[in-house]
């Protein structure tokens, strides 16, 4: 039998997104903090979703092993797999944040509904209207200007190299894109504690791989280090992640999308004031290209979800 945590009300599920979407902005920021202290990418990744999955295992074992159990294989697997992207997906962002901005970072994020729009017309057969091909073409012009201005300057990070921080922001950009659409298809007939779980399991297995392919370390970092990543688990994987995917059943997933934007906004707005990341004239019109696009394509969603008559 399917059981779920109890239907929040409306105000509920405000005051649910508003600190979802404030906790999740500080994870870039709590990133930027581990690896200045040395932190791997890879161990950052590990200790996130790690967390998130100890987090919910207390109440998996307590009540939702059956539910575990007799989910649809399909559902499972799907589950599983969404998990893995997720975990490939924060690895990667985190990598990111050794070479390039905060700000270059989050401008790169914003695009996941651009590329989720890409792969329901390549993937999925979906049919986009003109506002969201206008958008697309718009954001990708955003997202080249960034690149142009951003590969060929300097690197946040000593040693950094900021071509290579593009490329994985876009590749995290888009994992996440697939797994958001596994997750729409799953969320709506899976209860929120085992499927999140299962995300968190499967990450954090993937994060495993990742560390030893990478052989990144484990035990050696100074304590300021791992206490940064502790934050970054508790704000953006337990209280804006696990949040967000909470309320995702009882919000539509167009709402989700646009509100969840204000994320690596609020992220670059933390970057400026705390790290003093100030972007170049060329990066900072390119955001604004690429936000514009980004918010034509959300707006060409609305209108294509839209009844009509």
């Amino acid at each position: 039998m399917r059981t779920d945590l109890a239907s929040p009300s409306t105000a509920q599920l405000a005051l649910l997104m508003v600190i979802s979407t404030l906790a999740w902005s500080f994870g870039p920021i709590c990133t930027r903090f581990a690896l200045q202290y040395n932190v791997e990418p890879e161990f950052i990744g590990f200790g996130r979703v790690f967390v998130g999955m100890l987090v919910f295992t207390p109440f998996v074992w307590q009540k939702y092993r059956p539910e575990i159990r007799q989910m649809p294989s399909r559902a499972r697997l799907l589950a599983i797999a969404s998990g893995a992207l997720f975990g490939f997906n924060i690895t990667l962002n985190a990598a990111s944040l050794e070479h390039i901005s905060v700000i270059i970072g989050q401008a790169f994020i914003v695009t996941i509904p651009v590329w989720v729009a890409i792969m329901e017309v390549t993937v999925l057969k979906a049919h986009l209207n003109r506002m969201m091909w206008f958008g697309v073409a718009l954001a990708l012009s955003g997202g080249i200007a960034i690149s142009l201005a951003t590969t060929g300057g300097p690197a946040v990070m000593e040693g950094g190299i900021p071509a290579l921080g593009v490329l994985f922001a876009l590749i995290s950009a888009c994992a996440a894109s697939v797994y958001i659409i596994i997750g729409r298809s799953v969320r709506g007939s899976v209860a929120f504690v085992p499927y999140i779980w299962l995300i968190y399991a499967s990450g954090s297995v993937v994060c495993v791989l990742m560390l030893v392919i990478g052989r990144a370390t484990v035990l050696s970092y100074d304590p300021p280090g791992y206490l940064w990543v502790l934050l970054l688990a508790i704000l953006a994987q337990v209280f804006g992640h696990g949040v967000l995917n909470f309320v995702l059943k009882f919000i539509s997933p167009t709402t989700i999308t646009v509100v969840s934007q204000a994320v690596p906004i609020l992220s670059a707005v933390w970057a400026l004031l705390i790290l003093l990341e100030v972007p170049t004239m060329l990066q900072a019109v390119g955001s604004a290209i690429l936000i514009t696009g980004v918010g034509a394509v959300l707006h060409g969603q609305n209108r294509l979800k839209r009844p009509k008559g």
